[in-house]
């Protein structure tokens, strides 16, 4: 048996291990207690991201038809020479811009200038020629009536003063139209417009009525478009018009090759008689302002304008749509404010909208601006700035 000295060891060795392990588990119970404060206030929620949500709209909208147009001048000129002659002056710029009665060309003029001083010679002739016959009218008229003079006489002065003023009109024809070829010489432009390449350079012979054209000019402020469009079109418009006669007064647009619309809308100022009966098409003209020569005589465009209405369609905005491998969907927030997926077709579009085809029926509430960082399922802060910063951030 152990004596009571010996108890009493044992006793207070024990009760110094309780001790201990009851200091270590407050030391421990403390420090969770601190680690589970600091941890709950490092992971409590991010606050919903903010995005922009727009309302999908049911409108009637006009319907576009695109056509395809080529333009052309409203005056086109080929200038040919009218005289004969080495060409001496050239007074353009192939490509530059030329105004009404500028000096285009100059041909010889030498040989013209001849003919000119060679035909009122010839008139200066003829009449000195007319004086002597009326003045000898003058002396055989008096002698003839007392008989001193022959009646013979008499009449072949009276003859040749009319023969010399049938000369005196030949002779002032024939100086009008050697004026007229020396006029030639100088080849003007009858239109104003755009002028074209330099098909002979000076120091060539030139001759009148020849098939070779010298340059071309084109006009180019208005401009038109020829365009073609379906029998059921036109008819669509004709009724619109009222069924009255002449070309619809629609006003078009024009989108260039390039994409990007014309500046100038136009209007349709012509359709053509008939129907072609091998494509089903009638031929239509629109008139444009071209002010700054933008369109060029032969340029492709597309001409677009209102052809049809279409009530009840679903609008959506453009930039609510993502597409991910070939399929359109949009972010639909609900009541609860969580963003729902769904599925869309589209078919066409309108100003800043999606024409929608399935998918949304209108009124539905779509997230347009955050769409990244919303995946489905989350809840939304809606219409709340998009950079705004999360609670108890800072704003950057």
């Amino acid at each position: 048996m152990k004596t009571r000295s010996e108890l009493l060891s044992t006793r207070a060795g024990w009760c110094g291990v309780v001790a201990v392990l009851t200091l270590m588990a407050c030391g421990c119970s403390s420090q969770a207690k601190e680690a589970g404060a600091a941890g709950g206030k490092g992971s409590s929620q991010q606050p919903p991201p903010a995005v922009r949500t727009s309302i999908v709209k049911v409108e009637t909208i006009p319907t576009y038809g695109d056509f395809v147009g080529q333009s052309a001048a409203k005056e086109t000129v080929n200038i040919v020479p009218r005289v004969t002659g080495f060409l001496e002056k050239i007074y353009f710029t192939e490509g530059a811009e030329v105004h009404r009665g500028e000096a285009l060309f100059r041909i010889e003029q030498a040989s013209y200038q001849i003919s000119v001083k060679s035909a009122e010679a010839k008139l200066a002739q003829d009449e000195a020629l007319l004086v002597k016959y009326q003045r000898d009218v003058a002396r055989l008229e008096p002698l003839a009536r007392e008989h001193a003079a022959t009646q013979t006489d008499l009449d072949t002065a009276v003859s040749g003063a009319a023969q010399q003023q049938a000369a005196m009109k030949g002779d002032q024809a024939q100086i009008d139209t050697a004026k007229l070829n020396l006029s030639y010489t100088e080849i003007p432009t009858p239109i104003g417009g755009i002028i074209g390449k330099l098909n002979v350079t000076a120091g060539n012979l030139v001759n009148a009525g020849q098939s070779a054209t010298l340059t071309t000019i084109s006009s180019f402020d208005p401009i038109y478009v020829y365009f073609s469009i379906p029998e059921a079109t036109y008819l669509v418009l004709r009724r619109k018009n009222g069924n009255r006669d002449g070309p619809p007064p629609i006003k078009l647009d024009l989108v260039l090759a390039d994409g990007r619309p014309f500046p100038y809308r136009g209007v349709m100022n012509f359709a053509d008689r008939t129907v072609d009966p091998q494509t089903g098409t009638l031929q239509g003209r629109a008139i444009f302002s071209n002010p700054g020569g933008l369109l060029k005589p032969g340029q492709f465009a597309r001409v677009r304008f209102i052809t049809d209405e279409r009530p009840n369609s679903v609008l959506v905005p453009k930039g609510a749509v993502t597409e991910t491998l070939n399929t359109k969907a949009v972010l639909v927030v609900d009541a609860a404010n969580k963003a729902v997926q769904k599925t869309v077709t589209l078919d066409g579009d309108y100003k800043d909208f999606f024409i929608v085809h399935s998918g949304l029926t209108g009124g539905e509430r779509v997230v347009v601006e955050g769409v990244q960082k919303v995946q489905p399922g989350m809840t939304v802060n809606p219409d709340a700035p998009a950079s705004a910063a999360p609670a108890g951030g800072k704003k950057k």
